[in-house]
């Protein structure tokens, strides 16, 4: 009973230490520690931005289909743009992790400094050009001249506060790459509650302050995004992390700034495949009609939702990965990756078998007709299966990426997505004339394929002897 009781304390310090970020160094202790303390964290943020998906959705829903059509349409650009934060967001997780790992937390401080600066530029940039051209951009979508009309106030808000996205994203990779996972998870748990009270507030009005509407929406997101940098800047400056940032980390360094938009192009190339990928995968599944198209959608949102916490798993091979190189362990990195594979193949595997249980009573929460339920529940159960195989492709792939081998994992998106998934699909599904199951078993087999790809790339271990 007393070894139950010591055991029990001794998890609940676990969490702790993890949701606390204590610990910034994993290049010493347990793997299997080091992983827990790193993936926690990483996995309550992903299911906080499920929820704040969920959240804007319920808003914007309740003012009505122009106002659905217009989030979804600017919602759409942004998540385009959103590629560039993600690309900056890996080079700058890969190169701190690197420079923790080596013990040098000036060249770690001074590299996160250039990201920002970085960062900076490329969102004012991108901000001038939405702004300028917003309606433009909204005819080009597809909005009607009333449409546009309606939405130019709403799209120049979201396109001019796009700096506080991309410095939030920015600045979490930051984070993560110092080992402070928790920090990045606090930072948004920040951003959710903020844009929920205020968006709320502007929409719908309170008291003396009337309600926005839409344009409400655009600012409550502004100015949530907006407290979160906030915070993360005053984080930085009382010098809460292992990064070091003094005089001469402020000065702008151009090699350190291409280093990051060498890795970063490649990242954001990566985001961009499976982004268009997923788009042209619509374009053939809604050659079948309405309701292999809306159940394929309803089931992707589902698998979506599903593996958010996985990927935090996956964030945290990354920097257990790109510490232990910069330590001169690549054994320990290796090491790492396959335990925290493991350990992501169980937890998916777990979510794959709940899907197969409950397939039906999950998809009839979102659809009632026959014929979109008949296509969602295929769909989620081919995926349910890939699941077993996602857990050690979002790890590797993640550790790839982190030891600097951005451009490999790249090429292996294009051949899974270019080269197997989409013509695989096409034919299957629509020249051979199987439907629903050639397409949704197109994209299993492509997952598969990836899998077997990332395993045999790792197991290589050229990735071990990468500079960055």
């Amino acid at each position: 009973m007393q070894s139950l009781v010591v055991r029990t304390r001794s998890i609940f310090s676990l969490f702790k230490i993890a949701m606390l970020g204590k610990e910034k160094n994993f290049t010493t202790s347990s793997v299997a520690r080091a992983a827990f303390l790193l993936s926690l964290p990483a996995m309550v943020e992903l299911m906080i931005e499920s929820l704040f998906v969920v959240v804007d959705l319920l808003y914007v829903s309740r003012l009505g289909d122009n106002a659905i059509n217009l989030a979804g349409m600017i919602g759409s650009v942004i998540l385009v743009i959103y590629a560039i934060p993600v690309g900056l967001n890996i080079a700058a997780s890969s190169l701190i992790a690197r420079r923790i790992g080596e013990k040098k937390p000036q060249t770690a401080g001074l590299t996160a400094v250039q990201s920002i600066y970085t960062g900076i530029a490329v969102a004012l940039l991108f901000s001038v050009i939405t702004i300028t051209f917003s309606k433009q951009i909204l005819y080009a979508i597809g909005a009607s001249e009333a449409l546009a009309q309606e939405g130019d106030a709403y799209a120049k808000v979201r396109f001019g506060c796009i700096i506080f996205l991309m410095l939030r994203v920015l600045m979490n990779g930051i984070f993560r790459g110092s080992g402070d996972a928790a920090m990045a998870m606090r930072t948004f748990l920040l951003a959710f509650i903020m844009n929920t009270a205020l968006g709320g507030i502007l929409i719908f009005g309170y008291g003396p302050i009337p309600a926005l509407g839409l344009l409400g929406a655009a600012i409550g997101n502004g100015l949530g995004n907006l407290i979160a940098v906030c915070y993360q800047f005053f984080y930085l400056g009382k010098k809460k992390t292992v990064l070091v940032i003094g005089r001469q980390q402020l000065i702008v360094v151009p090699s350190v700034m291409k280093k990051l938009w060498k890795i970063g192009s490649a990242g954001t190339l990566q985001y961009l495949i499976p982004a268009s990928s997923w788009l042209l995968m619509i374009i053939i599944v809604a050659q079948l009609g309405e309701a292999a198209l809306t159940g394929y959608i309803i089931a992707d949102r589902i698998i979506v939702c599903a593996t958010l916490p996985a990927w935090g798993i996956a964030n945290a091979a990354g920097v257990l990965t790109g510490q232990n190189l910069g330590a001169g362990k690549p054994e320990r990195a290796e090491q790492s990756v396959w335990k925290t594979g493991m350990f992501n193949m169980c937890f998916l595997g777990l979510i794959s078998c709940i899907l197969l249980l409950f397939t039906g009573n999950i998809v009839s929460v979102f659809a009632s007709e026959p014929a979109i339920q008949e296509n969602a529940v295929l769909y989620l159960r081919c995926m349910a299966i890939a699941f077993f195989f996602f857990g050690y492709t979002m790890v590797i792939s993640r550790s790839l990426n982190a030891a600097g081998y951005v451009n490999i994992v790249t090429l292996m998106y294009i051949l899974m997505f270019y080269i197997i998934q989409l013509p695989l699909a096409y034919l299957t599904g629509i020249y051979f004339n199987m439907g629903s199951k050639g397409i949704f078993g197109a994209i299993l087999l492509s997952e598969v394929v990836l899998a077997a790809v990332c395993i045999i790339i790792f197991r290589k271990g050229k990735w071990k002897s990468i500079r960055i």
